[in-house]
This record gives C-alpha cells, structure tokens and sequence, in this order.
C-alpha cells in the first residue's frame, strides 16, 4: 500500500446540533486497502505515540464518520490499514471546537538542529572547532528554554534563553587519552518536552611519522693513484617509523656517484667513486638522505688515494757455475 497516499486529508462538516459533526477524507485506490481508524485526543500532542490518542472506530473503506457534538474540544486523526492489519502513518490533525469554547492551547515544542554533533581531534594537539546548536519552538505559545550537558570535556554558551536561539558546543580534550567518548546535551523549556542531542568525541593517536634508517652508516673506499676505480658499494635506506617514506639521496662532491636517488619506502642506493687523477691522500664527502616529514640524515663518505708503490729493484748478478769434480788450490 502507498501509505502516503493513503490519508490525503481530513476534513471536519459541521451539520445541525442534531446531526453533529463528520469527518471525511479522501479515499485511497490501493486494491490492499482494508478500511480507516478514527482517532479521537482530548489534548496535545495528539498522537499514538504521545499516549493521549484513543481508538474511536474502525470505518472499513467508507470515507467519513459522524463524530457527534463534542462538549470541549477535541482532536482527530485518520489511519489506513491493509488486510495484513499494517497501519499506515497518522494523517494531519483536525481540531473540533464546539461554539463558544475558547481556542485550544498549543503547548511549545522544541526543535533542534541539527540531531546530533561528532567531533574529532589528535590526542595532545588541538580542539577541535567549535559548532553549533540552533534552537526553535516547533509549536505555539511563549518558549523559554535551558540547555544542559553531562560531559567534562563539553562546554555551552548560552545555557538559556527565550525564543528560537544558538547554543555554542566547545570541547576541550586536555589529556584525554585515544578512543571515543559520549556525551550529550538536553534542551528543557516549560511544557514541552525535553530533547535530547547526542555528543560524540573521537580522540585519535599522534599519527608516528617516518624515519629515515641508513646502513652502513658510513662508507669507505681505497684507491690507488693512477690505478682504477675502487669497487661500488650498497647503501641500504629503511623506513624505521610510521607511515609512508618517499626519499632522494644527493651529494656535493664530484668523485661520488650514487644510483637510484630517489624512492619510495625500503630501497638500495649504489654508491660508486670516480678516484680520475686524483693524488694520493684523503678525500672526504657526504651522502645526505632526505624525505617529507622526516629528519635528514648524512652517511660521510671517504676516499683513501694511496701512492703507486716503487718498481721492484732489479736482480742481483749471479757468479758462473762451477764445474762438479774440479777443486781449486790455491798457489802458496
């Protein structure tokens, strides 16, 4: 069944004394449709769920029902049901009032908007923004209100006023650990009832940041002037923190050569050395490693030229052989 469609109006027809009043409304052309419940309040809210509505009568598929001459006022509504006995939702209420009874009272009604607040924040960083609560009377009559909360870390300005108005929600963390916190604030205004708006607070963990780890954390090489180039060697870049780590790895002197120079999480960066004609003696330099959110870190680097060692002396003469069998005296 529609159930929108189902109670498009409600109208009430005033006949003679005799007659009374009825109640009409349009019918509904669902082929499901099983008949109407008549309502019938003697105040506000007027509603099955306020409590103060009572069964008048089941109508079946007609479209109106004599109400009679009610001596004080009264309030109706209008259900649809189906032959599965589901009900539909209440149709806009039609107010009776017999002639010469003064107006009836519509007691205030407290609007809030909006029905509920989340707010979220770093444990030991920053509040989070304030927002803010707006205030209405959804009904009649004067409306003064008050607004209160059950919360340490929730503060409100104003806590009252008159009228439609704004509360100001303030949260303080302070040294509110991780995780998520509850709290609430109640509206109260005099003959309305209260309305609750749920607070809720998520506290989240200082989010770890990246590191840079390098090993070795120094690198050295050896050369011999005028010979080759001292074999590459690996330098190996992790990410020893949270998150995620995108590095670049330079250098400042023109012997050393480094191959990636940039990556994303673990890698290997070779290092290679041009020793060129370079003279014998100590050559010193720096690698240095750096990414977004991290603290750079330097690898030194050294070059050891070592002198060409001299040419070998040539060999010594040797004495020629002597004969096997011949013995030399000596002349006296």
């Amino acid at each position: 069944m529609n159930w929108i469609r189902a109670i498009a109006g409600v109208l009430v027809l005033w006949s003679s004394t005799a007659w009374g009043a009825t109640l009409t409304w349009n019918a509904n052309s669902e082929p499901d449709l099983a008949g109407y419940r008549v309502y019938q309040c003697s105040q506000l809210p007027c509603s099955r769920a306020s409590g103060n509505a009572s069964s008048l009568a089941t109508v079946g598929t007609a479209t109106s029902f004599n109400i009679g001459t009610p001596a004080v006022t009264q309030y109706y509504f209008i259900t649809a049901y189906d032959f599965a006995n589901n009900e539909s939702t209440e149709s806009g209420l039609t107010t009776f009032t017999p002639a010469g009874s003064p107006p009836p009272v519509v007691p205030p009604v407290i609007g809030a908007s909006p029905t509920s607040f989340s707010f979220a924040a770093t444990q030991g960083g920053a509040n989070p923004a304030t927002q803010t609560l707006s205030i209405s009377n959804t009904g009649g009559g004067s409306f003064s209100w008050n607004a209160g909360e059950n919360a340490t870390w929730l503060a409100l300005s104003p806590v009252s006023g008159t009228g439609n108005g704004a509360v100001t929600l303030t949260v303080t963390t302070g040294s509110l650990t991780a995780g998520s916190y509850s709290g609430a604030v109640t509206v109260n205004a005099p003959g309305a009832s209260s309305v609750t708006v749920p607070v809720t607070l998520t506290v989240a963990t200082v989010p770890i940041p990246p590191a840079i780890g390098a090993s070795p954390t120094n690198l050295s090489f050896v050369a011999t002037e005028g010979g080759g180039n001292p074999a590459p060697q690996t330098l190996n870049i992790s990410n020893t923190g949270g998150g995620s780590l995108t590095w670049s790895a330079t250098e400042i002197v023109d012997w050393l050569a480094l191959s990636p120079a940039t990556g994303a999480g673990n890698g290997v960066v070779t290092v290679s050395v041009a020793a060129g004609a370079r003279t014998a003696g100590t050559y010193n330099g720096n690698i240095t490693l750096t990414a977004i959110g991290t603290s750079p870190v330097t690898v030194p680097v050294t070059l050891t030229v070592t002198t060409s060692p001299p040419p070998p002396p040539p060999p010594a003469p040797t004495a020629p052989p002597t004969p096997r069998g011949l013995r030399i005296t000596p002349i006296q």
